[in-house]
C-alpha cells in the first residue's frame, strides 16, 4: 500500500512540473504514439488528441510517463508488450528514462520501439526487450500543442486537369496521375502535415524523390531531403531540394517528376479531404 502511495505522489507531482507532451519516432516525424482502448499502444499520425497526450518525465531523470492519472508500462513479458495505462506505483517497469539520444528505456530493461519503425497507420508501439547489442530506438518528445500538428489525409488534385489525382501507379511502381477516384484510398490517398515540411505517406511508405532521375516514388521512410516535403501556398508541392512536383505526359502515362518551382498550373495542386 505505502509503495502505491508513493507511486501516486510522485506521479501527481510530475503531472504538476510538466507540460502536456507527445512521442514520435525520430526518423517519422508527424507519427505519435497513440493509446487505444480497443487496440493497445499504436502508431498514428499526431493530432493532438488525449490519446496521445502524455507527461514525460524530464530528460535523464527516471520517472513515470503519465497517461491522465495513469502511468504506462508494458502489458507483460512477452516479445511485444503494448503499453497499458495502470495505477501508479512506482514499479520499474513504470519508471521510463528519456536519454539524451532519444532512446526511452524503463527500469525493467525494457525499450519503447515500433514494430519495423513502420510509417503504416496502426502498427504496434511496444516496450521490447533492450538490445544487447547497438541501440534502441530514437523518439523524440515534443510539446502538445495545437499549433504543432495539422495533419490532413486525403487527394492531391492536379490543376493541370481537375479529373486527374496524384497516385501511386502500380504497374511500374512509381508515382504520377490516374483518373481521380473517390474509392482508390490505397493509391490516392496521401498523408501529410498541411502547414510544417514533413513525410507525405501512403502505403506505409514515403515519397520520395529521385535527384539523379527527377522520379518519385514510394519507399522506406526517415529523415531525408528526398522524403521532405511542404504544400506551398496551398498548391507547390516541393521536396526538401527545393524542387517542385510536375507531370508529365510520356508516352501514355503520366509521370511525376521534379522540375524547378514555378507557379503554373502544371506544378499546382488542390487538396481534397478523404472521408
Amino acid at each position: 500500500m505505502l509503495r502505491i502511495l508513493i507511486g501516486a505522489a510522485l506521479a501527481l507531482a510530475a503531472a504538476q512540473a510538466a507540460q502536456a507532451q507527445t512521442l514520435e519516432p525520430a526518423r517519422l516525424p508527424g507519427m505519435c504514439v497513440t493509446i487505444d482502448p480497443r487496440e493497445g499502444s499504436v502508431s498514428r499520425p499526431c493530432d493532438k488528441s488525449p490519446a496521445q497526450s502524455f507527461t514525460l518525465p524530464a530528460p535523464e531523470t527516471p520517472g513515470p510517463i503519465l497517461y491522465g492519472e495513469a502511468c504506462l508500462a508494458p502489458r507483460d513479458e512477452g516479445n511485444y508488450p503494448q503499453l497499458i495505462a495502470q495505477a501508479c506505483d512506482g514499479s520499474p517497469a513504470q519508471t521510463w528514462t528519456i536519454s539524451a539520444e532519444g532512446h526511452v528505456r524503463n527500469g525493467a530493461g525494457r525499450c519503447l520501439s515500433l514494430l519495423g519503425l513502420s510509417s503504416r497507420t496502426g502498427e504496434r508501439v511496444y516496450g521490447g526487450h533492450c538490445p544487447n547489442h547497438g541501440d534502441p530506438q530514437e523518439w523524440a518528445a515534443k510539446p502538445l500543442d495545437r499549433e504543432i500538428y495539422d495533419q490532413v489525409r486525403g487527394r492531391l488534385r492536379w490543376r493541370g486537369d481537375a479529373s486527374l489525382c496524384l497516385a501511386w501507379i502500380e504497374q511500374g511502381s512509381f508515382i504520377g496521375l490516374a483518373a481521380c477516384n473517390e474509392h482508390d484510398s490505397l493509391n490516392q490517398v496521401f498523408s501529410f502535415d498541411r502547414h510544417d515540411p514533413g513525410q507525405v505517406r501512403a502505403r506505409a511508405s514515403c515519397l520520395t524523390s529521385n535527384q539523379m532521375t527527377g522520379l518519385v516514388r514510394l519507399a522506406d521512410c526517415f529523415v531525408s531531403p528526398d522524403k521532405t516535403w511542404m504544400l506551398q501556398d496551398g498548391s507547390l508541392l516541393s521536396d526538401g531540394h527545393a524542387r517542385c512536383l510536375e507531370p508529365r505526359l510520356e508516352g501514355e502515362r503520366w509521370i511525376s517528376r521534379m522540375q524547378r518551382c514555378a507557379v503554373t498550373p502544371e506544378q499546382s495542386w488542390d487538396f481534397v479531404a478523404a472521408p
